[in-house]
């Protein structure tokens, strides 16, 4: 009796491991954005307790028209230049088009002069397409385990960059280029590598010793990286 009894017990407690564990497999796989509880909501950029954590809260129904569906900032190019880059983004992203907010897309406009660079960096929060609307691209990103894919795009190509890879964009040829690129978010973060690493003010020894160098070329190269803002 008592070793059917410890049998039972047994078989138990690996009926619990079991239910405990698909529990854990439902909720990982289950973590992921939500899709959205309403057909669209326009972002209140402007509401005194709007935050962008999951989302703006929402414009009121009865004030939404076209317009709010609509951006047109994309025909021209913008003004946000990449310090020493030669190169100009365009943001579509949910506070300059409140109508994306919740619906996990977003886009930019980049324009780059001959040589112009958009220098390595990732999103954290985002794959992204880029299409050449005009000109040619050198791109790629690294994978996760420390693999470059790099492709010259031409006009009216698209290059995948996976989420939160570190990758970058490259004007070649003896004309400007313009791309189109797109986000899976409404925010897709942006980190610069280079900005993360020096403009954060970061120990120049902890810098040095990554990169085998020493304090003063870790000085002049803080001295030299474009800042990206401004």
């Amino acid at each position: 009796m008592a070793t059917l009894s410890n049998h039972c017990s047994g078989l138990a407690k690996q009926f619990i491991l079991m239910f405990l564990g698909a529990v854990f497999v439902l909720n990982h796989v289950r973590a992921a954005d939500p899709d959205p509880l309403q057909d669209f909501c326009i972002a209140d950029i402007n509401a005194s307790n709007s935050i962008p954590t999951n989302g703006y809260l929402c414009k009121a129904r009865s004030l939404v028209t076209a317009d709010d569906f609509t951006f047109t900032g994309l025909r021209e190019k913008g003004d946000t230049v990449v310090t020493g880059t030669n190169a100009t983004i365009t943001y579509a992203l949910v506070q300059q088009y409140p109508g994306v907010n919740t619906q996990g897309i977003s886009h930019v406009r980049l324009d780059f002069e001959p040589g112009g660079v958009i220098p390595p960096h990732t999103h954290p929060l985002a794959s992204e397409t880029i299409f050449v609307v005009e000109g040619s691209v050198f791109t790629g990103f690294v994978s996760h385990d420390n693999k470059l894919f790099t492709k010259t795009l031409h006009k009216g190509d698209v290059f995948l960059f996976p989420r939160a890879t570190l990758h970058f964009q490259l004007c070649v040829g003896n004309v400007s280029a313009i791309t189109f690129n797109s986000f899976n978010a409404q925010f897709p973060g942006l980190l610069m590598a280079a900005n993360q690493l020096f403009v954060t003010n970061m120990n120049h020894d902890v810098l040095a010793k990554s990169f085998g160098s020493n304090e003063a070329v870790m000085n002049a190269v803080n001295a030299s990286i474009p800042r990206f803002w401004g």
